[in-house]
């Protein structure tokens, strides 16, 4: 089979699966988009405990129900011409999105990093980067308009969050309580991805799109960082069978009928929502997309060597195609990441730009 053919028969397979939970579209009416925007910030900061579960399963023991986290869905109003005070509030959050998409990402890299067991000489720079980041995020959110209650509310419970990182750290040193660190690490990152939904719309058919991309960035961070979990714990496992002579060594036996189910809702909902993000975005941004993802953006960024591991997986049922070493496939998923924290400070950075225009 080639590779258009395994790109059909998994388009095909992922259409089924995500059509459940769609991303919303870019090119709905601006009360329904924020009030699709708030759904999707409740998913996003909702299934930490799924993803983490499955992706963790060997370190516990244990599975785990999701995390539910009660937020507001219904539409709000949505400005139909440009307002002062919408675009002065767009303003206030706008400042704080590159330093929370910064310290969002970090603490991934951090909760990855506890997840990997790594020796204390290799963590304390990675949260030596995470500190920095706090401190940048902090003084950028003390600025945030105080209009907006929901918006209050989230960032006061990262605050708070923010604060007990020392003893969240702790809880993920100790092996008995690791599960609850992790869940505690991944909790924070979903709630500051959550904060760019929350820019309201001005009512500028191209800023609102702007605006629109940068909600697609969560799930987009959260769902790659699922199929890591998930593919670097199945590649470990396949190795470690691989060195003991067991049978199945090949792969067939690596990965579980629950990590295969959330793998392929994980790819379906990034393939959503990576595409969302792709139409929402501004001609530079995608021009970056399509840079980061060898032109593969609207098909699951399947250009990116760890997704076409992932999309061989959803294929087979299996690893007997992946030839990718945990190392491997851990270092392809870090580039990606990596061009996608690229690309959302760009994004931000754009937004703020333009909304100072708009002010002007």
């Amino acid at each position: 089979m080639n590779t258009f053919d395994d790109d059909t028969l998994l388009a095909d397979r992922l259409h089924r699966i995500g059509a459940a939970a769609p991303v919303p579209r870019p090119d709905l009416p601006g009360d329904v988009r924020r009030g699709r925007r708030r759904a999707l910030r409740a998913r996003l900061v909702a299934t930490a405990g799924t993803v983490l579960a499955v992706g963790i399963i060997g370190i516990g023991g244990v599975a785990l129900r999701p995390l539910v986290v009660d937020r507001a869905t219904d539409p709000a109003e949505s400005p139909t011409a440009t307002s002062t005070s919408s675009v002065g509030r767009a303003e206030s959050v706008a400042q704080v999105l590159p330093s929370t998409f910064d310290l969002a990402i970090n603490l991934i890299f951090e909760r990855d990093a506890v997840l990997a067991g790594v020796p204390e000489v290799v963590m304390k720079p990675v949260q030596d980067a995470t500190d920095e980041a706090i401190v940048t995020w902090t003084a950028k959110a003390e600025q945030i308009d105080g209009g907006d209650q929901e918006l209050a509310e989230l960032a006061s419970e990262i605050q708070q969050s923010l604060a007990a990182l020392p003893e969240t750290r702790s809880i993920a040193r100790a092996k008995e309580t690791r599960l609850q660190g992790v869940l505690a690490l991944s909790v924070i990152s979903n709630d500051l991805l959550a904060i760019p939904t929350l820019v309201p719309y001005v009512g500028d058919a191209e800023i609102d799109d702007e605006i629109e991309a940068l909600g697609h960035l969560g799930p987009a961070f959260r769902t790659l960082g699922t199929q890591r979990n998930i593919m670097v714990t199945a590649l470990a496992k396949r190795e470690a069978m691989q060195h003991a002579g067991a049978a199945g060594a090949a792969g067939a036996d690596a990965l579980s009928k629950e990590e295969f189910a959330e793998l392929a809702r994980a790819e379906a909902e990034w393939r959503l929502s990576l595409s969302a993000l792709y139409t929402s975005s501004s001609e530079p941004q995608r021009d970056s997309l399509d840079q980061i993802t060898i032109n593969t953006a609207t098909d699951g960024a399947v250009g990116i060597p760890a997704q076409r591991a992932v999309n061989q997986v959803l294929i087979t049922g299996n690893l007997s195609r992946v030839t990718m070493t945990p190392d491997q496939h851990t270092a392809s998923c870090t580039e990606l990441i990596r061009g996608l924290q690229e690309l959302s400070a760009a994004a931000s950075n754009e937004l703020i730009a333009d909304l100072a225009a708009l002010d002007g």
